[in-house]
């Protein structure tokens, strides 16, 4: 007769778990990036304009950094990033909750929100160069027109996935117009319109360097292409570099911070 062997209720809770990546594991691929970078002219002779060492970025960005002209660039497509996402959102959100509140009108607009969030972005520079000129104009109407149409698609799904149940439940116990509003639609539509913040600054990052390269007159994205009139690829990878580690940081410590705190508290996130 086999002896009965008792398993202690941590150690079964711990094996149940998922195993979780340590942290430094995503920093692999780019320290594998870095050794081919470094390797590459070791192994491949090619002109250096084309890909320069990894020696000179770093001269440069030292350089950028001292006289400051790299922080005025960051600082400039920063506070267009922000005028734009604040313009953006503050007509997507009311407006999509007022689309989607009517099911027929959701219906009717979904189409065309869907077509203009294809077109949103680099796609209107040429008519903004018309309408506002080379400039902070230009630039700051493209992001928030792509952050408008992305939140404002996202806002519209976010509330139609809400049961039609949920809507009979609340109303039976009296919620109407602000409670229905405050305790059912914003609660209910969360993750979605999270997702839509997300994605569309997301959009928007991408909006505003690709503006800034045809458009602007300062900027990270401006700055890139102003450097391929001097064939500067030192130039170019730094403003590539750094338009990445920007959106990483801001991803990471702004909306991976606010998912965690909402739709993952509340058991709403799928992993």
């Amino acid at each position: 007769m086999s002896a009965r062997v008792d398993v202690p209720v941590d150690a079964h809770r711990a094996a149940m778990r998922p195993l979780v990546p340590p942290t430094w594991l995503g920093t692999l691929p780019f320290l594998l990036l870095l050794v081919a970078w470094w390797l590459l002219p070791r192994v491949v002779q090619y002109p250096s304009y084309m890909l320069p060492p990894i020696s000179a970025v770093l001269d440069f960005a030292w350089e950028s950094i001292r006289d400051g002209t790299l922080a005025r660039n960051v600082v400039a497509s920063l506070a267009r990033l922000a005028t734009g996402f604040v313009i953006g959102m503050a007509l997507a959100i009311p407006l999509g909750l007022a689309i989607a509140l009517n099911r027929f009108v959701a219906d009717m607009f979904r189409p065309v929100l869907s077509f203009l969030q294809a077109i949103a972005g680099i796609a209107w520079v040429p008519l903004t160069i018309i309408w506002f000129g080379i400039g902070n104009g230009s630039v700051i109407f493209v992001i928030a027109n792509t952050i408008f149409f992305a939140s404002l698609y996202n806002t519209v799904i976010g509330v139609q996935s809400i049961p039609t149940s949920l809507y009979r439940a609340v109303r039976s116990h009296g919620g109407s117009g602000i409670a229905l509003l405050t305790n059912l639609i914003l609660p209910g539509a969360l993750v979605q319109l999270l997702l839509g913040v997300r994605t569309s600054m997301a959009y928007g990052w991408r909006a505003l360097v690709a503006s800034e390269m045809i458009a602007g007159s300062s900027g990270l994205g401006y700055m890139t292409m102003e450097a391929v009139q001097w064939q500067r690829t030192d130039v170019i990878i730094l403003g590539m570099i750094v338009i990445g580690l920007i959106w990483v940081v801001m991803d990471r410590t702004l909306f991976t911070v606010i998912e965690r705190r909402t739709v993952g508290r509340w058991g709403l996130l799928q992993r």
